[in-house]
């Protein structure tokens, strides 16, 4: 390969000249712009500079070179990075053919559109036909019972992002466990920064005749937590946070650390998107989360959340929403039934 480096004022020039001395069948490697100083040295203007190149091959025109020749060196590494550019390139195209000529089995496709991540769905179902896919998406969800508060008491924390509703979740659990379970229940409020909040659990509270407190301070919380000891179950709402800001996720963190809780519960939504879920667990984690509920399944248009939510994190789910009704709404999470929600969107 004959190669020649040649500089003129403009783009057609420089072609021009390119093709005079290597012939029609020229191929231009690679253009760039330049300044240089006027006339004089007063200004500067502006050209442009190609690398051409011809076969070894072809014949050439008979011509002094206008331009000055690219040493013989430079053209031999020259030669080389071209060679290693296409052979990447022709190595990028096949793994592309092969990505696209390569087809998903059918449930691997299924599960593909119901909203989980290629990889996930072929590390699940992989090589599983119609009939196992069910039983195999239930292998990969764990789910933690219900809250036990037969023994001792129970202290749990709902945690997580602003919106995901954590506060009618924490009503929902009061009632269920005040009225169905006939446990003596109390709710400590964390949440003083969201308007109405507390007037929204407060009116949960005293349809259910169970007793509310709000907590000001970390210490406030703690010597709530004292003043009910008799009951069976406590259930703390906190106050919604980014996961993105790590100075109010370490300020929960002291709320949650002083009142001690037997089981912190992250409370997801199935409507948010997979980054913020992602995000939401890696930064509550540090908290001591060690189960997820995931709310709002009602409003969920890819039902794969809740596979791909339990194969990245490898937290159990304690319970799961679909709805706003307090208390009918909520449903202890189990994986025959969260399968079939992946498999089918529906519960």
């Amino acid at each position: 390969m004959k190669m020649l480096k040649i500089r003129s004022s403009n783009m057609r020039d420089a072609l021009a000249e390119a093709k005079r001395q290597l012939g029609e069948d020229v191929t231009i490697l690679h253009t760039r712009q330049f300044d240089e100083p006027a006339v004089l040295g007063c200004g500067k203007r502006k050209g442009v500079e190609i690398l051409a190149a011809v076969d070894d091959d072809r014949q050439m025109p008979s011509a002094a070179p206008a331009g000055p020749s690219v040493e013989s060196g430079n053209v031999q590494r020259l030669e080389g990075q071209v060679s290693e550019i296409r052979q990447a390139l022709a190595d990028v195209m096949t793994g592309l053919a092969v990505v696209r000529n390569r087809e998903l089995s059918p449930v691997v496709e299924r599960l593909v559109r119901n909203g989980v991540p290629e990889s996930v769905a072929e590390g699940v179902l992989g090589g599983v036909g119609d009939d196992d896919a069910l039983k195999a998406i239930a292998s990969r969800t764990r789910c933690s019972g219900q809250i036990h508060c037969d023994k001792r008491q129970a202290r749990v924390a709902l945690i997580g992002p602003t919106g995901v509703g954590k506060t009618t979740t924490a009503a929902k659990l009061a009632a269920h466990y005040a009225l169905v379970c006939k446990k003596n229940v109390a709710l400590i409020s964390l949440d003083t920064y969201r308007v109405g909040a507390v007037e929204q659990l407060s009116t949960y509270a005293r349809i259910m005749n169970v007793p509310i407190e709000v907590a000001m301070s970390a210490e406030d919380g703690d010597a709530l937590v004292s003043k009910h000891a008799d009951k069976d179950l406590i259930i703390i709402d906190t106050a919604g946070r980014s996961q993105r800001s790590r100075k109010h996720v370490e300020e929960l963190g002291q709320y949650v650390k002083a009142i001690r809780p037997t089981e912190t519960h992250l409370v997801l939504s199935a409507s948010a998107d997979s980054g913020v879920r992602q995000e939401a667990i890696e930064s509550f984690g540090r908290l001591g989360v060690d189960r997820i509920i995931m709310t709002k399944l009602d409003e969920c248009s890819k039902p794969g959340c809740l596979l791909e939510t339990a194969v990245s994190s490898l937290l159990p789910y304690s319970y799961v929403t679909n709805g706003q009704d307090v208390p009918d709404d909520i449903m202890l999470a189990e994986c025959d039934k969260l399968a079939k929600f992946v498999w089918e969107g529906s519960l």
